[in-house]
């Protein structure tokens, strides 16, 4: 029952503060998830090890503190899907952007899809949780 009752969760639902996975380096980020413009963005407000984003292919971007970018930006709501698509996600580990989708398993674990080329098959997915 509360399966059916999620399935029309409101696009609010996703807005607010997100735990990320474990980097392979184990560094841990807190993303804050807003909606401005009726676009929904993504910025990191917090790391268990901060560091600089080192590895940004804009040279005059590696020496910024990773803490406070935005990471995932321009989505929109898909209300058949009700999920967020059409957007991109920042990786600071790699220095390389995705197209990127977001979709709620539960009110607080966010499927985060990331992929190459507009081809969903050629991606991975991470979770994170509400924290």
């Amino acid at each position: 029952m509360a399966s059916s009752v999620f399935a029309f969760a409101a696009k609010s639902d996703y807005f607010g503060t997100w735990q990320s996975q474990a980097a392979k380096n184990g560094n841990v980020a807190t993303i804050k998830i807003y909606e401005a413009n009726n676009k929904v963005y993504g910025r990191i407000i917090g790391m268990t090890h901060p560091k600089k984003d080192d590895n940004n292919p804009d040279k005059s971007k590696r020496n910024r503190d990773i803490v406070g970018i935005t990471i995932i930006s321009s989505f929109t709501y898909d209300k058949n899907n009700d999920s967020f698509e059409n957007g991109a996600i920042y990786d600071p580990e790699t220095g390389n952007t995705y197209h990127c989708s977001l979709k709620l398993q539960n009110h607080n674990t966010l499927k985060v899809h990331g992929y190459v080329g507009g081809i969903k098959l050629l991606g991975r997915t991470v979770i994170w949780k509400r924290k």
